[in-house]
């Protein structure tokens, strides 16, 4: 016969009264680092909730592994989060979540636990920015959308059982109004605009379809004229100064306080650097100016020329020498200085106006090629092979390598851009 006081299964659980009536559940996870004991303990008035919580923390054990026996506050996990993200992101992609963090999630959310957050929470978000503050529905998704990364890889981790992210329809984003302009309007820039030495950038925009930093990055060795291909292996940013003057474990100061050098923005700091992980490749080019690596896999490329591109580009290698770093496109002054991203979204602006097209953004050259080729016909996945999308979900959005397939498409392109065509 058993033994009534036989031991129960490891992770079995334990279910009692405490000394002040409370049913208690609790169950043994496994040891620390320091190889001590450890149990995760809740505790319910009745004991019927409290089984209810001992069933729930034994499926979670068996699902994670793991459980966490204490809570950090939803600010803490994402300052720890937002430092381990920094190890893997670009410095630029690093400064668009931190953004969205510092300036909605933790000021509405920051204080509250991160085991006791809920869906009311995640709509609480929502309303303080779509209602109280009246931003973009696109702004609240964005918002939603890291914060659903940093529940994700807390759920991963066993710091939360569920991610109340995933409970809440994310906002819509707003409908873009980023222009695109018709082919007849891309006729006219390039045809106006082709006496111009610049006007080489407009081609390449309109004819390859390349981010504005990809375009400002052409390096002379990612020209093939021979066969027609521009491989995008690079882009030009300007890249955010971090303070220098911090001492190694020292915290930072708060958000808008003095730094030790003085001053509060990093590009003030006499020993500022740029924050780039070891992993990232990036060649800094002029003061704040570097060529890093296209933002995903995607990016990196190859992207035939339409014979009207390979003879503009023939042009320009042949009458410009490369600038600094090998640079096709450069400001023109005798050391070849990378262009501003900045000052090219002005002479955009004066291109525009000189041939008395509507004022839409340089990104808009981009939109326009994902709208003529899927116009023309050419299929989605030669857009996303030109465009150089992560997904065919990214080029979708767009529209209002170098097989066969793909070269036929931009061929198409350049033929309906060619000021004959406009004739």
């Amino acid at each position: 016969m058993a033994s009534k006081t036989a031991r129960r299964d490891a992770g079995a659980g334990a279910l009692y009264q405490d000394s002040r009536g409370l049913w208690t559940a609790a169950v043994t996870l496994p040891p620390g680092p320091d190889g001590k004991r450890r149990r995760k303990v809740v505790r319910a008035r009745t004991k019927a909730a409290a089984s209810d919580k001992l069933k729930k923390l034994r499926a979670d054990l068996d699902r994670t592994g793991d459980l966490p026996t204490s809570s950090p506050t939803l600010e803490q996990w994402m300052r720890t989060w937002l430092k381990t993200k920094s190890r893997e992101m670009k410095p630029n992609s690093l400064v668009a979540y931190s953004g969205p963090v510092d300036r909605y999630i933790l000021p509405t959310l920051g204080r509250y636990r991160l085991d006791k957050l809920t869906a009311e929470h995640v709509r609480r978000l929502h309303a303080a920015m779509l209602d109280d503050r009246g931003l973009s529905p696109t702004t609240a998704a964005n918002a939603h959308s890291i914060l659903f990364e940093a529940l994700k890889d807390a759920m991963r981790e066993g710091r939360v059982t569920r991610n109340v992210a995933e409970l809440v329809d994310r906002p819509r984003r707003a409908v873009s109004t980023r222009g695109a302009l018709s082919a007849d309007n891309a006729r006219t820039l390039l045809a106006h605009a082709a006496p111009d030495p610049s006007s080489v950038h407009w081609f390449v925009a309109l004819l390859a379809g390349l981010r504005q930093g990809e375009r400002l990055g052409l390096t002379r060795e990612a020209i093939d004229l021979e066969r027609g291909v521009i491989t995008v292996i690079w882009q030009l940013q300007r890249l955010r100064w971090a303070h220098g003057c911090l001492e190694p474990g020292t915290a930072s100061p708060a958000k808008g306080a003095q730094w030790p050098c003085g001053k509060v923005r990093g590009g003030a700091c006499p020993r500022r650097h740029v924050d780039i992980p070891a992993h990232h490749e990036a060649i800094q080019v002029e003061d704040g100016l570097w060529l890093t690596r296209p933002k995903t896999r995607a990016g990196w490329r190859e992207v035939p020329m339409a014979p009207l591109l390979a003879d503009v580009m023939r042009r320009h290698l042949e009458s410009t020498d490369p600038g600094l770093g090998g640079l096709v496109l450069h400001r023109g002054d005798p050391v070849g200085r990378p262009i501003d991203p900045a000052a090219d979204r002005l002479v955009w602006r004066d291109a525009l106006a000189a041939a008395g097209l509507p004022p839409v953004s340089v990104h808009s050259a981009r939109h326009t090629t994902a709208t003529l080729l899927h116009a023309q016909g050419v299929s989605q996945r030669v857009r996303v092979a030109i465009l150089g999308h992560a997904s065919a979900t990214t080029t979708a959005e767009y529209t209002h390598v170098t097989d066969a397939e793909t070269v036929e498409g931009v061929q198409r392109l350049g033929a309906l851009l060619s000021p004959r065509a406009g004739a």
